[in-house]
């Protein structure tokens, strides 16, 4: 009887030692997971609490039992994390750059899972792709009976941006974002980049603002009613180097739709830049040119409308180095060389720094002395693509030129350019656009044909005085010998206004 006391009582001991081990293994994480709160990893914000992020962003997740996690979910999707620095109390994660969100699968659960190997733990968990942004809108303008293009009720519009996730609402606002009134008919595409709607029956104000309200933020882009056609006065360069800064003067230069380079290239307008009073924007030549063929205009388009200028007119190209130029009888000069192989001159040196994606140029390079650096040409004849009678105080002279650095003694250089025989000294190595020398980079210069020729009246009078000989010469003029020049010059053409 004694011997059935001691086995059960042994018995009992048994079982009290295992629920003593199971209540051990529960205080030690061995139970269900919870998440109790999300925060950021530095230490110094480690009373922050969100329940919001981005994606990319590291983020440790607090609770109990949360160690021998075996799979973490954000919005449904597994993600990578370090099981090394995973503990009972603490788990580190990184959003991945890729992960899907609420605003391109709407049937996402917006939450963080833990599984582990004791249970499951969920955390209410918002993730956003990053803040949304407008950059233009565009729309097909019917015009109204005076003949200006409008917006009109029922218009169909598309708005282009970045990031436009999760789209709560749109509203049509005045100048001060005060909304006037809410856009309900709206789709946005499968990559969150643009939003197609419709205008409602409200009456359109003269100027407002598109307002698109999304989960992360809110994003604004600038319309008017009637877009006024826009006016081009001038260019800083008709005939520009790839690479180079192209500078378009005119008014009502905003909501560009397109800018097309002599019916052959067109230009991102993403990347064009406006000035706050619409009468200039800017944009870097591209490194393919327009070729003999192009109609020999730039484009330039907006919801008002479309105007175009001269640009790589090749009828009206004096010569470029390219085969471009006009006839001629031959050639000489000092410290030149030549990319155009046709001319059979020494080529440019492969220790040029003129680094160039397209075309040819003349360069010269060496110190300067008394009678250095110069090309003359003889009999060159006169581009075809202007017509007689347009007057001189139309046309202007205009080439582009590099100088690799700055000279010794700044302002002691300048060109001498001759064309038709007549001479023009005096002439600054600068940039017409900023008024200013830019080594390492290609200038364009803009000389007015009645500085270099005074008392010609028209074309056809400039082309009659053009004796021939060596009537189109660059000369370098300078005071300070010695100088080691590194100099281009290129497409030299007549620009008329």
């Amino acid at each position: 009887m004694n011997r059935l006391y001691i086995l059960l009582a042994v018995l009992f001991a048994n079982i009290a030692l295992l629920s003593l081990v199971s209540c051990s293994d529960d205080d030690n994480g061995g139970g269900q997971p919870v998440i109790e709160r999300v925060r950021t990893t530095d230490p110094a914000l480690s009373d922050s609490t969100f329940t919001d992020a981005m994606v990319g962003q590291m983020i440790l997740i607090e609770g109990s039992n949360l160690h021998n996690a075996v799979h973490v979910y954000i919005n449904d999707q597994d993600v990578y994390f370090n099981s090394n620095y995973n503990t009972s109390t603490h788990l580190i994660v990184t959003i991945p750059q890729d992960l899907v969100v609420r605003g391109v699968d709407e049937s996402l659960p917006l939450e963080i899972r833990i599984e582990t190997t004791h249970g499951t733990a969920t955390y209410a968990f918002h993730v956003i792709a990053g803040y949304p942004t407008l950059e233009l809108y565009k729309a097909q303008l019917t015009t109204n009976d005076q003949g200006v293009a409008e917006m009109v009720p029922g218009q169909e519009v598309t708005l282009i941006g970045t990031t436009l996730h999760e789209v709560e609402h749109i509203y049509v606002t005045d100048l001060d974002t005060v909304p006037m009134f809410e856009i309900t008919d709206f789709s946005v595409n499968a990559d969150r980049t643009e939003i197609k709607l419709t205008m409602p029956s409200n009456e359109i104000p003269a100027k407002g603002i598109y307002m698109v309200e999304c989960y992360a933020g809110n994003a604004y882009c600038g319309f008017s009613r009637s877009p006024q056609k826009p006016v081009l006065t001038d260019i800083s360069t008709d005939m520009p180097i790839p690479g180079q800064k192209v500078v378009i003067y005119g008014k009502y230069l905003t909501d560009i739709t397109a800018i097309n380079l002599g019916g052959e290239i067109d230009i991102d307008v993403s990347t064009v830049e406006t000035n706050e009073n619409m009468d200039q924007l800017v944009f870097t030549m591209p490194d393919c040119i327009p070729s003999a063929e192009s109609n020999g205009l730039i484009t330039v388009a907006t919801l008002g409308g479309r105007e175009n200028l001269q640009f790589y007119d090749y009828s009206r190209v004096y010569e470029d180095f390219d085969g471009h130029g006009t006839q001629m009888a031959y050639g000489w000069g000092t410290n030149h060389f030549c990319s155009y192989p046709a001319w059979g001159w020494t080529a440019v040196p492969e220790t040029s720094p003129i680094k160039k994606s397209a075309g040819y140029y003349v360069y010269f390079e060496g110190f300067t002395c008394w009678w250095d650096h110069n090309l003359t040409i003889n009999s060159k004849a006169a581009p075809s693509g202007i017509s007689a009678s347009t007057p001189l105080s139309d046309i202007e002279l205009r080439y582009e030129v590099y100088m690799h650095e700055q000279f010794t003694v700044a302002g002691n250089m300048t060109s001498t350019i001759t064309v038709f025989g007549k001479e023009k000294g005096g002439i600054a190595i600068a940039d017409r656009a900023s008024g200013v020398l830019m080594p390492g980079e290609w200038m364009s210069v803009a000389i007015p044909m009645t500085e270099i020729a005074p008392g010609i009246a028209t074309y056809g009078d400039l082309c009659a005085s053009d004796t021939g000989g060596d009537n189109f010469k660059i000369f370098l003029g300078y005071d300070n010998t010695g100088d080691n020049v590194i100099i281009a010059y290129d497409n030299f053409r007549f620009y008329v206004k």
